[in-house]
């Protein structure tokens, strides 16, 4: 087995997690710290929001794996795969972090 391959099945080994936090998000599990003020609704779309976003960065990191499977030996396009990568992970976690702000935002009664 190449390194890329054994490269190529750590990557969708870690998405796994990725998959099992939005299927327990999806449960309405979502802990949230002293009275928060939300109503049922709003922490149920919530907690949809966020499942839907740990399913996105989880496909990602699966897309990567292949990716890093099929064009592991050529640098340029691992580059590219990484690059891609690196930029639709981080810009789904800055979407969660958007989520979570404007649902704080909106329970405080502010724009949301």
């Amino acid at each position: 087995m190449d390194t890329h391959h054994v490269a190529a099945l750590v990557f969708a080994l870690m998405a796994l997690p990725s998959f099992v936090f939005a299927n327990w998000l999806s449960g309405g599990r979502l802990p949230l710290a002293g009275d928060s003020g939300m109503t049922v609704r709003d922490k149920a779309l919530l907690d949809s929001r966020l499942a839907r976003l740990m399913r996105m960065i989880g496909l990602a990191m699966l897309a990567t794996a292949v990716g890093v499977g099929l064009w592991g030996d050529d640098e340029r396009r691992l580059a590219g795969v990484v690059v891609v990568l690196v930029l639709a992970v981080n810009g789904l976690a800055a979407a969660c972090i958007w989520v979570v702000a404007s649902a704080r935002r909106q329970t405080r009664g502010g724009r949301g």
